[in-house]
Formats: structure tokens, sequence, C-alpha cells
């Protein structure tokens, strides 16, 4: 009958049913789940076929946040937080919050099985006015192009953002133990390992937002004219007032580095330059007054 068949579909559609003993009732893969990885792969298949490709998708994202080999027990609320933050200035407003949605179903779901103790679901939630002033920027942003990026410089990027991840995790750790002391006269090392894990998560949110559908430089779709400065391409600029030249790359603000001769293109020199061509000479408005630069060599 469809009355007595209704609770089981709305248990399924809020993604909650599991396989269960009909002798026990005792879900029988409960004990070997220990790690998010593990128990999103058994909460998939409770997910309705209908929403289960984009909730799997939105949730793997979650875990490799997290760590794929985290053990739920060291799960912490803070972190919980700062995917909140994550989400909200990454997305927008109405996007940050059906993706959290998800999210809460699986953190609610490990607390009903008691695979977690603390329920997590309610630090997953987005700050007032937060989604909708960063998420409509961010809006803004996407729809124009990626960052270009230099061959060397997106592998830089991506060698940082692992090494990141691989420190967040440890913050974590350091936050699990840390809050396990139930002396607040000793809780300084919480509170560091919070604030360190903070800003962590948010270099790891910029650089991923950075690569996210960037595009690398190549020869092809770089330089279209010999002699005219570039993104990705090597110049050599000459101080008219010292007489004193300077080789320097111009590259994406992410990958500037003076010691290593990288030039951001939104500095006031790189910005001026970049679209100039040899034997151009170009003003540049400094804070200690006009300079003017000559392009000796551009390739």
């Amino acid at each position: 009958m469809t009355v007595g068949r209704q609770p089981l579909q709305c248990q399924e559609r809020v993604g909650f049913m599991v396989a269960k003993s009909k002798d026990s009732g005792i879900d029988p893969e409960a004990d070997s789940i220990n790690t998010v990885t593990e128990a999103l792969r058994y909460y998939t298949a409770t997910i309705p076929e209908d929403e289960r490709p984009s909730a799997s998708a939105e949730l793997a994202r979650f875990v490799r946040w997290l760590g794929n080999d985290r053990s739920l027990g060291s799960l912490a609320p803070p972190e919980i937080g700062d995917y909140s933050d994550h989400i909200g200035a990454h997305g927008t407003a109405p996007d940050a919050v059906d993706r959290l949605a998800i999210v809460k179903l699986f953190l609610a779901h490990l607390k009903k099985k008691g695979h977690i103790d603390v329920n997590l679901a309610q630090h997953l939630r987005l700050r007032r006015g937060r989604g909708a002033t960063t998420g409509a920027k961010t809006a803004t942003s996407a729809s124009g192009p990626g960052a270009r990026l230099t061959k060397s410089g997106h592998q830089q990027m991506q060698d940082q953002l692992a090494e990141l991840i691989i420190q967040r995790t440890q913050f974590s750790e350091d936050i699990r133990k840390a809050a396990a002391d139930k002396d607040v006269r000793e809780n300084a090392p919480l509170e560091a390992a919070r604030e360190a894990h903070g800003m962590v998560s948010l270099k790891i949110g910029e650089i991923e937002e950075t690569l996210r559908g960037a595009e690398i430089i190549t020869e092809r779709n770089g330089a279209r004219e010999k002699g005219v400065v570039r993104l990705g391409g090597r110049v050599t600029i000459k101080d008219l007032s010292s007489g004193r030249a300077t080789a320097v790359q111009l590259v994406h603000p992410d990958e500037a580095n003076p010691l290593s001769g990288k030039m951001s293109s939104e500095s006031p020199v790189g910005g001026a330059i970049i679209g100039h061509a040899i034997g151009d000479t170009v003003t540049v408005e400094t804070p200690a007054g006009s300079k003017q630069f000559e392009i000796v060599k551009a390739n």
C-alpha cells in the first residue's frame, strides 16, 4: 500500500536508509568504518540514484579537503567551520548553501550511526553575509578568463598545495589532541593550532582558486609578436634615470618572486610595460614619483 511505503520513501529521500539485518536490525558494516573514505563509500550507497552523482561529487571534494585517510575520531569542529568558510569564499550564495546541505546530511548520518561522538553538522554553516558578498565576487571573476601561469609556476603551486594539505592534516590532529585536554589553563596550544589551521586552510583555498581553470603559458599561446613584452616572457628594462638594466620574467601575481627575477604583471612596472615593444619608453607612476624605463629586450 502507498501509505505503508511512505515512511520508507521519506527515509530514502534524506539519505539515511541503510541495509539492516532482518534479525538484529543492526547495520552489518558499521563496525568496519574507521576513516572518512570508508564512511563515504558506505553512505553513497544509501543516496537515491537520481541524487547520487551530484552528491557523490560534492562529498568527494569534502573528503579530499579533510584528507582521504583521516580517521573519523580525529575530526574536529573548528575544521568543519573552516570548510564552511572555504565554501562561502569560493561559491555563490545559493550554490554554497546547497553544497553545505549535502555535507550536513553526511555528517548527520555519521552522528546518527555512532561513527562520531560530536554533532559536527551544526558547525557547518555560512557566516552571515559572507556567502552573498564573497560569492558574488567569485561568480563575477569566474566568468572571466582563468589565471595564466608558466609551466614551472603551475607545478610549484601544485607542490605547495600538496604540502599545505599535509600541514592542515597535522594541525587537525594537533587540535584534536589539544581539545582533549580539559585544563583550560593549558589551552594555549589549542588556540595556536586553530589559528594555524585557519591560516593554512585559507591559503589552500587561494591556491585552489588560482589553479582552477588556470591556463599554462606556452610558446603557442604566449607571444604573438616577437619583441613585444608578454605574460610569461622575459624582458630587460633600463631605468633611464640611473642607467641600470634589469632582466625579469613577467608572471601572474601568484608566481611573483623578486628574488628569482619574477615580476608580477600587476605591479606598477609590470602592468605598465606589458604589451610594449623593444625600443619603447614607458613612464611608470611609483610612490617615489614618475620613472621612465626603456624596453631593451623582450622574448
